[in-house]
This record gives structure tokens, C-alpha cells and sequence, in this order.
């Protein structure tokens, strides 16, 4: 709720008690004015600098004209692109309690084929987390509440769909007068930090939250620990005639007890109501381990005393803060799966960004590992990511792979484009001697290094001016054509196939156009890339060809209309006229085609053209080349 002085906005003058108005719900477009404020009519008159109507748009500008604001809003899961469904929380760099900043990184979200920080909006305390680690919501669904450390956040927590305390604890009351047992049973599940949903899942599945471990943040609970502790309940109950059972304990902690032969009721618990947690179990276990080995290797207490005060030492000094890393989410994520600290990672990107690269470089241990890791990115670009994880031996194995966020959304994408789309695949072979002939001639002549598949790219690009009903979209029942040519080109990173687009084929020069379809290659393969780089294309190329392919049928990247595949050169035998044969390089080429939109004929046509000029490239080259 924002408090503010009217009649002095417009006139500069000095404002009375009848001038005040509550304004509610301030965003970066206005706010809505209530004429509710009673309370402040003793308050002392006091200049407001002038304001011309209609400047009220943005709260830092609001704030210099503020009389007592007080800061409380709903942070909400953005919306990365038109094609979201759904975002997941990858991580919270603030606890419960933190005091946050107008622009720092709170969090960061994974959705569709990206992962991206949110921002506070305005100085304030991270009052709550409503959306834990792992869970996911709609765009514009809540995530955390932002406010003053002291303001009443119960408004802001009813928009939000979360009940305050106070709320919860009144709801809880009829239920304990109904019987002892009862009344004990909801405050339990009331004092337990647990998220929205994971409360919803614990009443369907009849689980206790107070026994269930949190691994959200500040040890919320999660909904998949709700799931995880059901599943593990009735093995849990084969075992309940054994003490061990009688001590209070989550199921994963009594699982790990078994693991490293630890007795429960020699732990101390430390979860709600003194329950045992799996990480008091391992915290046990390593202590009794530092036990053993102090009095085997130390004839006095004194070393048992160093190694402690070393542990806690070490134990402690990641917790001091550094300042903030500028690092991509991408690489955030790929630091934590290979345990590197990010901020004793030396950033190559634009600004000393960290990327993934430098992050697989650490691992290396070594700048020789650094340098050589673009090469080697370059050089395994479409090649699979699967099996090269540091000490994994080759061969099948048994093995559960839950599907990543991007091979989720990957896989959601292209199902649904292939049971919606009706695909159709047309293939055409050309002859590539003159296609390698240009590729070599332009990348000789000019400053960036041209390939062959930029000089596919030009060819292209004069394909969709002669056809364009293929240079398009196809949503809602309407075929949306459109004038720049913004292709996809995709690109095999490790955890799976993006398309990033190249906009505005048509408008550049060779040169232009084959630095920047490597600036954008390269910005996906370290995994600086962006939502912006990842939308709005009108046309896909993909190329299986660098990976001996020689025939495929590409699937359609919805809603674009077509995606061109292309193959493999080889050498063939081909006719040379006067009964005579010769050897040349052949290229072929597979474009899949939506036939809800297009039709056989129209797919034909447009391979006719693509193949004239791939056998003639000389033309398109040289106007590019002047462009």
C-alpha cells in the first residue's frame, strides 16, 4: 500500500490531510486509488515537489513523490515466450528472511528450452516462498512474496492463493476441539514448512508432514518428498516391531540408518518435533567415522580437537559470501551437478560471464583444458552428450533416467507436432560440386570463415522469396506469412536439440550473415543463449549431414510450417553424357511439410527451386556477397 499526496501532483502546493489517498496494487503502469485513509489525518503538512498528470508510471518515479511506503508484492513465475506452459524453480539464491534488492537475482527458473534469473522488483525481506525447488507453476503463477520486514503480507498471501499463519491456526481450530489427538494432528501439519502443493498431495496420500524430510528451500517440503515419502511407507511398515522404529524419523532417514549401519536412537533429530532427518543420520555417520579414524592415527586428544576445528572451518567458509557471479543459468546448473563452486570459476564471456564452457574447463583443472574447449565443442557440436560423463564405463547398463526439463519440454513439443501437424516428407538430390566450390571461394575471399552451410542459407533464403507460403506459421487456423526470413538453425547441445534463430537471412551480406550464424552457434553450444534467441522463427534447417546421415525425416518445429533437412555429400557415379561416367559429389536434401498447409506439389516446386540454386550458387553468392 502506497501513500500519497494528491493535490500537490498537479500544483506544486502544499497538501492538507484532505489530499491523501491510499494507492493499492502500484505497478510499473499506475496504481488503483482508494479514498480510505481515515488514519492519517493528523499527520503535518510537508511540500510535495510538482509531478505533471500522467508520469506516474513506474515505482521509482512514484517513490520520490511517496509520503509513507510501504512495499509487499506477489513474485510471479515470468513468462519466457509465447509457446510457455509451465515454469520450475531450479534454484533460490535467497532464503526466507533475506533482505533483496531492487534487480538482484532472487531466482532461477527453468521453462521450455531455457533457463532464466528472476529479479526483485523492489527493495523489501523475501517474506515466503511459495514455489520450492523442483516445482512448477503456469506463467504469472506466485512464486515468493516480497515486503517489508515488519508489513502484514496477509492481503498479498490471499491474492497469492496461500493462507497467513494467523488464517491457518483459525482454520485448524474446530478440527482440535473435536479431540485431542486431532487438534495435535493439524497443528503439526500447520508448524511444518511445506508448499502449497505438497500439502494438497500429503492430505491425498495420508502422509504426516512432520515425519517427512523438506528439500526445498530453508527445508520446505516438497511435493515430491510428500510422494516419495508414501512410496517409501510400506516397506517403512515391515520393519515397525524393530526399535529403531520407535525413534521419530523420516523414511529416507531410517532408509540411510540401514544404509551406513547407523542406530537411530543414538541420533540427534533435528527436524519438526525432533524427528530424525536423513541428514542427521549422515551427519552421524561422519562424525562416528572422524571418531574412528582420530583414535587410530592420534595418540592424543589434540588431533582429534585439529580435525574438528578444520571440519567446522570448511564447513563454514562457503557460506561467506563473495559478492554476486555473473553466470549464465545454464552454467549455474551444470556447477552444481559437477559440484564446482561458480564462484571460483574465471569467466570468458562477454563481461567475464561465466558459461558452461568455463565450468567444464574447471573441471578440467588446468587453462590448457580451457583453451581447448571450444575446439572440442565445435568439434563434437552434433554428436550426443549421453554416456561422456567423467568416469562412466561404457556398455549398456540397467538404469532410470528421469527426462531433464529441456528433454521434457523437447519431448511435449515434438509429440504434440507430430499427432497435430500432418507430416509429409519429399526428398531431392543435387549436385554439390559447385555448392563446395563457392563455399571455398567465399571462405577464402573473406574476413569470417564461410561454410557450405551458409551458402545453404542464401539458397535458401531465395527459395522462400519464389515460395513463400513456406517462409510461415500456421496458428489458430490461420497461415500467417511472414516477411522477414528468421531461420532456425538447429544445434545438438548436451541436453538436447535447440534451434536458434538466425533473423533476417535475407538482408544480410555473406560475410554478415556467417558471423552471426556462428555467433549464435556458438552462444547455444556454451549455453549463454536466451528465450529471445530460441523465438520467433519462420523456418527450420536441420543438418545431419555433418554426422554422415543420409536420409531422415525431420519433424516439423511448430508452428512453423516446413523444416529442411539436409544429408550427407557423397561420392556417386554418375552419367557425363556420350555413354561416358564420372565421379562427383552429391548432396542430398529432406523437407518435411505440414499438408494441412501445404501441399505435395507445393514441396516439389520448392525443392526444384532450392536444387537450381544449389547447383548454381554463383549468383546468390556473389549479390550477397555485395550486399
Amino acid at each position: 500500500m502506497y501513500l500519497v499526496r494528491r493535490r500537490s501532483v498537479a500544483t506544486g502546493g502544499t497538501t492538507t490531510s484532505d489530499d491523501l489517498r491510499w494507492v493499492s496494487r502500484f505497478g510499473s503502469g499506475g496504481g488503483q486509488v482508494s479514498h480510505s485513509a481515515p488514519s492519517v489525518a493528523r499527520n503535518s503538512r510537508r511540500p510535495v515537489a510538482p509531478l505533471s498528470p500522467g508520469t506516474l508510471t513506474g515505482a521509482a518515479i512514484f517513490r520520490r513523490y511517496v509520503y509513507d511506503c510501504t512495499v509487499s508484492y506477489v513474485v510471479k513465475m515470468p513468462k519466457l515466450g509465447l509457446e510457455m506452459d509451465t515454469g520450475t524453480v531450479v534454484e533460490w539464491f535467497v532464503s526466507e528472511g533475506d533482505d533483496v534488492s531492487e534487480g538482484s537475482v532472487i531466482a532461477e527458473i527453468e521453462s521450455a528450452k531455457t533457463t532464466a534469473e528472476v529479479e526483485a522488483r523492489e527493495d523489501g525481506v523475501l517474506r515466503r516462498v511459495l514455489l520450492a525447488e523442483g516445482e512448477e507453476t503456469e506463467p504469472g503463477g506466485p512464486m515468493a512474496v516480497v515486503a517489508d520486514a515488519d508489513a502484514d503480507v496477509d492481503a498479498v498471501l490471499a491474492e497469492a492463493g496461500e493462507d497467513s499463519p494467523e488464517a491457518k491456526a483459525e482454520s485448524s481450530e474446530p478440527a482440535a476441539t473435536d479431540s485431542p489427538a486431532g487438534g495435535q494432528a493439524a497443528a503439526t501439519q500447520t508448524d511444518v514448512r511445506a508448499s502449497p502443493r505438497a500439502k494438497r498431495r500429503a492430505e491425498e496420500l495420508g502422509v504426516d508432514l512432520a515425519t517427512v524430510e523438506g528439500t526445498g528451500p530453508q527445508g520446505a517440503v516438497t511435493e515430491s518428498d510428500v510422494e516419495a515419502a508414501a512410496t517409501d511407507a510400506e516397506s517403512d511398515a515391515a520393519g515397525a516391531d524393530s526399535g529403531a522404529d520407535a525413534v521419530r524419523a523420516s523414511p529416507r532417514a531410517k532408509r540411510r540408518a540401514d544404509e551406513l549401519d547407523v542406530t537411530l536412537s543414538t541420533v540427534e533429530g533435528t527436524g519438526p518435533q525432533s524427528a530424525v532427518t536423513e541428514g542427521d543420520v549422515e551427519a552421524a555417520a561422519e562424525a562416528a567415522e572422524h571418531a574412528a579414524e582420530a583414535a587410530e592415527s592420534a595418540e592424543s586428544g589434540a588431533s582429534a580437537e585439529a580435525t574438528a576445528e578444520s571440519s567446522a572451518a570448511a564447513a563454514t567458509e562457503p557460506e561467506t559470501p563473495a559478492g554476486r557471479v555473473f553466470a549464465a543459468p545454464s552454467a549455474r546448473r551444470l556447477a552444481r551437478e559437477l559440484g564446482v563452486d561458480v564462484a571460483s570459476v574465471s569467466g570468458s564471456g562477454p563481461g567475464g560471464r561465466i558459461t558452461e564452457a568455463d565450468v567444464r574447463a574447471a573441471t578440467g583443472g588446468g587453462p590448457d583444458a580451457q583453451a581447448s574447449e571450444p575446439e572440442a565443442e565445435r568439434a563434437g557440436a552434433g554428436e550426443s552428450g549421453a554416456g561422456d560423463a567423467e568416469g562412466e564405463p561404457p556398455g549398456t547398463r540397467t538404469e532410470d533416467r528421469p527426462l531433464s526439463g529441456m528433454r521434457r519440454t523437447i519431448a511435449q513439443r515434438l509429440g504434440a507436432s507430430d499427432r497435430t501437424a500432418v507430416h509429409v516428407t519429399e526428398h531431392r538430390t543435387a549436385d554439390a560440386e559447385e555448392l563446395l566450390a563457392a563455399a571455398a571461394a567465399t571462405d577464402e575471399a573473406l574476413a569470417p570463415d564461410v561454410s557450405v552451410t551458409d551458402v545453404l542459407l542464401v539458397a535458401l533464403s531465395a527459395t522462400l522469396d519464389a515460395h513463400p507460403e513456406f517462409n510461415a506459421t500456421f496458428e489458430d487456423d490461420v497461415h500467417h506469412l511472414r516477411e522477414s526470413h528468421d531461420v532456425c538453425v538447429a544445434v545438438d547441445v548436451e541436453d538436447g536439440l535447440i534451434a536458434p534463430v538466425v533473423r533476417g537471412v535475407d538482408s544480410l551480406s555473406l560475410a554478415d550473415l556467417a558471423e552471426k550464424r556462428a555467433r549464435v552457434t556458438q552462444r547455444a553450444l556454451s549455453g549463454d543463449y536466451t528465450m529471445d534467441d530460441l523465438s520467433g522463427g519462420t523456418f527450420t534447417v536441420s543438418n545431419l549431414g555433418v554426422l554422415g546421415v543420409e536420409s531422415f525425416d525431420p519433424v516439423i518445429n511448430p508452428p512453423q510450417v516446413a523444416i529442411l533437412g539436409v544429408n550427407a555429400i557423397r561420392s556417386a557415379v554418375v552419367p557425363a553424357g556420350d555413354g561416358e561416367v564420372a565421379v562427383r559429389d552429391r548432396i542430398s536434401f529432406s523437407l518435411s511439410f505440414d499438408h494441412r498447409v501445404v501441399d505435395g506439389a507445393d514441396a516439389a516446386r520448392f525443392l526444384g527451386t532450392f536444387v537450381d540454386h544449389v547447383e548454381d550458387p554463383w549468383p546468390l553468392v556473389i549479390a550477397a556477397g555485395g550486399r
